[in-house]
């Protein structure tokens, strides 16, 4: 999995800062980290976000089919803006689950249905802390890994693993590029300017289907929105 530093090393190679198989100094990665969360954070204040796929777990409360996921929540975590996939672990094996949308849950006939292993997972993200709904209902303590898409904020150390979007890599090296070139006295070549224009805008597009959609999952609460493909 690509780290903080992953993406540092690239930018610093597209301005000729290090040589491919070279790696910056512990000084010059600090700052260059720097540099990147204040970039991520100044995208965020225009409403550019950054998503990130990270794992949490869970341990099923036998009869509680709803739990809150978020600051503070039964998956005390940033509150995710899509569940990208689910299994339950029970021992030693692992049976996937299917993330469903609000109709196709609400079209159960019985929710009071139980089982050792849910079958359906729905995600209600349209709240201040997301809702997680199961079915059937549990009925072990067996353990949810629950993969998500949740908005990047600060990456703690250049060590920091992050999964991003497809696309994301791309503008974050190239414009993190001409973000720390100042610093080394290098001049941005026309060829990196414009891949980190047209990648970031590429962003944006994303970012304004991205808002689209969950605007109409506040409204309706029957669509899960997709991150990155804006349907």
């Amino acid at each position: 999995m690509a780290t903080a530093q992953t993406r540092i090393n690239r930018a610093l190679r597209l301005i000729g800062a290090i040589a491919s198989g070279e790696s910056p100094t512990t000084d010059e990665s600090t700052d260059a980290l720097a540099a990147l969360n204040a970039m991520i954070d100044s995208w965020r204040n225009d409403r550019l976000m950054v998503y990130a796929l990270s794992e949490s777990t869970l341990t099923l409360t036998p009869t509680d089919a709803s739990y809150t996921i978020g600051t503070g929540g039964n998956i005390n975590t940033t509150r995710p803006v899509k569940i990208e996939s689910v299994f339950c672990r029970a021992g030693s094996v692992d049976f996937p689950m299917e993330v469903v949308d609000k109709a196709r849950f609400d079209a159960i006939p019985d929710k009071t249905t139980t089982s050792d292993i849910p079958q359906f997972l729905y995600y209600d993200s349209a709240v201040t802390t997301g809702n997680i709904k199961l079915w059937p209902v549990p009925t072990t303590a067996n353990v949810l890994y629950v993969t998500m898409w949740t908005v990047l904020s600060t990456l703690a150390s250049v060590s920091t693993e992050v999964t991003l979007p497809p696309g994301y890599e791309r503008a974050i090296d190239y414009n993190l590029a001409i973000e720390v070139a100042p610093e080394y006295e290098k001049t941005v070549s026309q060829e990196v300017a414009k891949i980190a224009r047209e990648s970031l805008a590429a962003l944006k597009k994303i970012n304004s289907r991205q808002i689209i959609a969950y605007s109409e999952l506040s409204i309706n609460g029957n669509r899960r929105g997709d991150i990155y493909a804006g349907d």
